[in-house]
């Protein structure tokens, strides 16, 4: 003790007391205004609160002024709508269509190559048949032979050639299916329809049954016009 400083340590114990003086205060304080620290902590929420409700006030403001300055669309229904738009769009709808980025023309050029297609070529040797009289609901015209392109068939049905044929025919020119036939036996994919037309038929059914066995032919036998076009239409679905 007698090498320690007096004057350091006694600095020291003033030091201490002043803190524990004010400390003592600072209880005091306390002791006398016990709900003032509460009172600041509600002051301070309330000062927040009145800043959040400032800033929502401000947002509120600028949706309600972004909202205005948008123009409203006017609501298209059924009744509202003009009703020559429809037709135009399907009309631009056909004109035109997207494929791989392409525009591509839906002309009439395609569409009647399309409906071609499906159509029976009727040889312009069948125009007095009364058979097409009875050929309807079904796309059908005329073909010939052109140049050096030879047409063999009577109808072509589906890439089906067929051969038309009467009993009362066949009794006058026998010869005349035979001939017929021939260029068309290479395939075995034709049809001969036969229509039965008078009596005593039976002989002459079996003949031609050989004659389409050997020659690749299907034989239908009919017995009227109007029987013979449903069985092209047939074949043609």
């Amino acid at each position: 003790m007698n090498n320690t400083d007096p004057t350091s340590f006694e600095s020291i114990l003033a030091g201490v007391k002043r803190l524990r003086q004010q400390h003592g205060a600072n209880d005091n304080d306390a002791a006398r205004n016990p709900h003032q620290e509460s009172r600041n902590e509600v002051n301070d929420r309330e000062r927040n609160l009145e800043q959040g409700s400032a800033q929502e006030r401000q947002i509120t403001n600028n949706i309600q002024t972004s909202q205005t300055d948008v123009p409203k669309e006017p609501i298209i229904n059924a009744i509202t709508r003009d009703p020559t738009q429809f037709d135009k769009d399907i009309q631009e709808s056909d004109e035109t269509s997207s494929f791989n980025g392409n525009k591509r023309s839906l002309n009439n050029t395609n569409l009647d190559a399309r409906v071609i297609s499906k159509a029976v070529l009727v040889n312009t040797t069948q125009k007095d048949n009364p058979l097409l009289n009875h050929l309807k609901n079904t796309n059908w015209r005329y073909t010939s032979s052109k140049g050096g392109q030879k047409i063999y068939y009577d109808y072509l049905v589906r890439q089906r050639p067929v051969l038309f044929l009467t009993l009362t025919y066949h009794k006058l020119y026998a010869d005349y299916i035979t001939r017929r036939m021939t260029p068309l036996s290479k395939n075995d994919n034709n049809i001969l329809i036969f229509v039965v037309d008078d009596s005593n038929s039976e002989d002459t059914l079996r003949e031609l049954t050989k004659l389409c066995m050997f020659n690749g032919f299907t034989l239908l036998v009919a017995f009227s016009f109007e029987q013979s076009a449903k069985y092209i239409q047939y074949l043609n679905k």
